[in-house]
């Protein structure tokens, strides 16, 4: 175990949860913005050019094997797999064992390549990142295979004849829109949908803030949505089934104002 790991395991979670907050190491959400544009004007906004660039510096570390994996473009080496979300992504996968993916917001596949080792046992996986046009540039550019491909647009998919499941992992909350995405979803004929990463209140209405990005890994603050857990449910069930939920890894946080909030993730599959 080294020294860091040693640390978190015996400092209590308040004052680590301090700690990071006075070193910056720690997202805060912050204010009560009336509307999105409110909130754009009280948020510093980022550095876009910045952050892809380090974005695709730290892709091309996972890709030549110096790193494990990389998200928001921070290092890891040690791997971190995302059980809950591999589960709902290999049971959306059909009888001969294929799948296409629909990743929505995917930066430069991150998920992709943190789950690939588990998906090894998949006869056919196809894996289509939708993203910014800077983003699908850089990934068409540089990061492209047979599995691995980037679009800007969730109907520049092409509709396969195998399994296909939606993720959405940690975006939904910094849309203008989010019902716009969803029913992008709906649309898109994916039989199944995974969210993961996604704040929720147990409040009856959803909750706008700004979200401060910790120092460590850029300079930013930009808008950010707190779902009513209870609001969101009842828009997905229009279309699909709740399978079931779980938490995150992020787990609670509070706004500055004591908002209580959590981030979970849902598995569902299309109505019939």
């Amino acid at each position: 175990m080294t020294s860091r790991s040693l640390l978190r395991a015996w400092t209590p979670p308040a004052l680590l949860s301090l700690l990071h907050r006075v070193t910056g190491r720690q997202l805060r959400f912050v204010g009560r913005p009336i509307d999105w544009d409110d909130a754009t004007r009280r948020s510093a906004g980022y550095d876009a050019n910045e952050i892809i660039a380090k974005v695709i510096a730290a892709t091309r570390e996972v890709v030549s094997g110096r790193a494990r994996y990389e998200r928001d473009g921070v290092l890891f080496d040690v791997p971190d797999y995302p059980f809950a979300l591999l589960a709902g992504l290999l049971r959306a996968a059909d009888a001969e064992a294929r799948l296409d993916v629909i990743d929505f917001g995917g930066s430069l596949g991150s998920t992709y390549r943190q789950c690939r080792p588990l998906l090894d046992r998949l006869v056919g996986l196809r894996w289509w990142v939708v993203e910014q046009p800077a983003f699908v540039a850089a990934g068409q550019a540089e990061f492209s295979t047979d599995e691995l491909r980037f679009v800007n647009l969730v109907d520049e998919v092409p509709r396969g004849g195998g399994a296909s499941v939606v993720l959405a992992s940690s975006v939904l909350q910094y849309l203008r829109d989010p019902a716009e995405a969803l029913a992008a979803f709906a649309a898109s004929g994916a039989g199944h949908l995974v969210i993961d990463r996604t704040p929720v209140s147990d409040q009856p209405v959803d909750r706008l803030c700004v979200q401060v990005v910790p120092r460590h890994i850029y300079a930013a603050s930009y808008p950010c949505w707190i779902f009513s857990r209870q609001r969101l449910v009842e828009a997905l069930s229009r279309d699909w089934r709740l399978v079931c939920e779980f938490p995150c890894p992020e787990r609670t946080a509070r706004t500055d104002d004591g908002l209580a909030f959590e981030f979970r993730g849902f598995i569902l599959e299309r109505r019939a």
